[in-house]
């Protein structure tokens, strides 16, 4: 398994589970200082030069990229499923131009926030042929160039699609798209029931995992058994990154300390 953080090309507004802000020599000695193998990067435009510089920047350090986060064309109206032609055309557009990047770097690109929410009277059917569509959409772009593109599920306070994971699990079937699911553990903490047993049945789709505790702070800093589920993956051995898309509270460096400790303690534990 690798290890990560997230971190934004940009700077990250407030509220935003961005643990470094800026891909600043600092931040990225950092990152690297503490062992960890690469990041999940924010970005809100592939071809500006805070992305190059990020990418310039991670490349130098030896870090890699596990997913592209695109969650900030979410915070400018553009959702894959909304009901809104010329609102699906743009997000499609931007998308595309970040799976291009993601291309040259070996990353995946998420599929989160970006989808959206169905219309409050609307039947979920309907925004799922609209989603569908668009997924099908971008998988034109995404599958050549041998981009992965991950859904993650989002709880129910943030997004009102694909809150849980047996309900993506269903949705990709149902839909038979080769699409695979990130997994969360912040939202699985409120959506779903045991948590390492359900994790466990998806690592069949899953690709991709953020390794967060129950007040979305680094592992051990809340109350959820990360342990246990560390353990099973060691067991299941799943190979991808457990990343940190946390909040940067006390402060980035203190709570990317006390992630690294706990990924360093569960490896000599475990392995993996």
């Amino acid at each position: 398994m690798k290890t990560g953080v997230s971190l934004s090309a940009f700077p990250a507004r407030k509220g935003m589970p961005v643990l470094f802000s800026e891909a600043t020599k600092e931040n990225l000695e950092t990152i690297k200082r503490l062992g960890f193998d690469g990041v999940d990067l924010f970005v809100r435009d592939p071809e500006s030069k805070e992305t190059r510089d990020a990418l310039l920047g991670l490349e130098k350090y030896g870090l890699g990229i596990g997913v592209i986060m695109p969650a900030a064309l979410a915070r400018e109206g553009l959702f894959l499923g909304s009901s809104m032609h010329v609102i699906r055309e743009e997000a499609l557009r931007k998308i595309k131009d970040i799976i291009k990047l993601a291309g040259t770097c070996g990353a995946m690109v998420s599929l989160g926030l970006v989808r959206g929410s169905k219309e409050e009277e609307e039947a979920l059917a309907s925004f799922y042929t609209r989603f569908t569509d668009s997924c099908l959409e971008l998988l034109k772009e995404a599958q050549p160039i041998g981009v992965n593109l991950v859904i993650e599920p989002i709880n129910r306070y943030e997004i009102n699609t694909i809150n849980s994971l047996q309900e993506c699990i269903t949705y990709i079937k149902d839909n038979n798209l080769p699409i695979h699911i990130m997994a969360d553990t912040f939202h699985m903490n409120i959506e779903d029931i045991d948590l390492t047993q359900t994790l466990r049945e998806s690592l069949l789709y899953t690709k991709h995992i953020h390794f967060v505790d129950s007040n979305r702070l680094a592992p051990s800093m809340g109350h959820m058994d990360l342990e246990s589920m560390y353990q099973m993956l060691v067991e299941e051995n799943y190979q991808g990154y457990l990343c940190m898309e946390v909040m940067p509270f006390p402060d980035p460096i203190t709570n990317a300390t006390i992630g690294s400790n706990f990924f360093q303690a569960m490896k000599e534990k475990y392995g993996g």
